[in-house]
Parts: structure tokens; C-alpha cells; sequence
């Protein structure tokens, strides 16, 4: 376990193998955690990884694994890092992040049905195809929609998290059962 960790001199997370949490989640000695939406952690997760998304984040669901080392998953890494941080805010002291998070990792595990990133793609097509149905029809302020979506792609690059993505992972459709109660 490592000690004295001061917060505020918290930059960067310290990282593990996706491996060797997987090799310590099979001996008991860690939990992987995986910090995305129900319905992102129930598309595809690492096998054995529980599901306790950043926005409903409280101390008190780790407190089970106080004693073990937490290992933080997520798509890229962005809503992992915000949780390491809380955790070693809360005292906990065993916090690391996986070296790679969703995105990096090939699609072996998936289910049924459309994948958020699948919806998400949709979503940005229909918004495409309502501006280009209303420029071609001539209506004012048509030019409104791509310039939104420019600029939410843009920004959502710089920040490194998607709101509309996580916001239709939270539509009705696609609420899991994947987080333990």
C-alpha cells in the first residue's frame, strides 16, 4: 500500500497494467473499477470489473474495498483520474488507473443491441441531416446546428469527455442493471 500521498500534490495517477490488475483482481488483492455509465459498462467491460459510475460517485461504495488496491477504468481515462483524485481525497490509499481504458481495448466483450458510440454516431447524422434538410429548404439560422456541433466536437476533444455521448448512455433505453446495488 503507499502511504503518505498528499492530494494536493496529486498531478498524475499513478498506473497499472491492465495485466497485472487483472492477475491481483484474480488473487483477491485489488477491484477494478470501472467509472463509465451502466449502459457503456454493460456494451462492454473487463471481466470481473464492477460498475460504479463517476456521477453517482460516493465514498461510501468503496468503502468495501478500503483495504485493497482500486484499480480505475474508464473510456479514456478523463472520468477515471477525477475519481482517483476524490478517492485519495477521502483517504483512500491504494488508487491507481489502468494503463489502458476502454478505448484502447480491442472489442472482444460486447453485447446485443446498439452501442452507445453507435447511437452517438446516429445522433450526429440525423443532426446533419435536419441542417442540410433546412439549408436546402432555405431557413434562416439553418447554419445554427453544425456550427453547435463544431464546436462541441471541438471541445469535448479538449476537455477529453463527452456530455451528449454520457447523456445518451443515461437515456431510458439504455439503463443497465450493471452497477451492484
Amino acid at each position: 500500500m503507499r502511504c503518505g500521498i498528499n492530494p494536493k500534490e496529486l498531478l498524475e495517477m499513478d498506473t497499472i497494467s491492465n495485466h497485472t490488475a487483472q492477475t491481483s483482481l484474480s488473487k483477491g488483492t485489488s477491484v477494478i473499477i470501472d467509472v463509465r455509465e451502466p449502459k457503456e459498462y454493460e456494451d462492454r467491460h473487463i471481466p470481473g470489473a464492477l460498475n460504479f459510475p463517476s456521477t453517482k460517485y460516493s465514498k461510501e461504495q468503496f468503502a468495501q474495498f478500503e483495504e485493497k488496491q482500486i484499480c480505475l477504468v474508464c473510456e479514456s481515462g478523463s472520468r477515471a483520474k477525477q475519481v482517483g483524485k476524490k478517492l485519495v481525497n477521502d483517504g483512500f490509499l491504494d488508487v491507481l488507473l489502468l494503463e489502458q481504458h476502454m478505448q484502447a481495448i480491442p472489442r472482444i466483450y460486447t453485447t446485443k443491441g446498439w452501442t452507445v458510440d453507435r447511437q452517438f454516431r446516429m445522433t450526429l447524422g440525423v443532426l446533419l441531416a435536419i441542417f442540410l434538410t433546412l439549408y436546402f429548404l432555405n431557413i434562416p439560422y439553418a447554419f445554427i446546428i453544425p456550427l453547435i456541433l463544431c464546436a462541441g466536437l471541438i471541445f469535448t476533444s479538449i476537455i477529453d469527455r463527452c456530455y451528449m455521448r454520457m447523456g445518451i448512455a443515461a437515456l431510458p433505453w439504455n439503463r443497465g442493471k450493471a452497477m451492484p446495488k
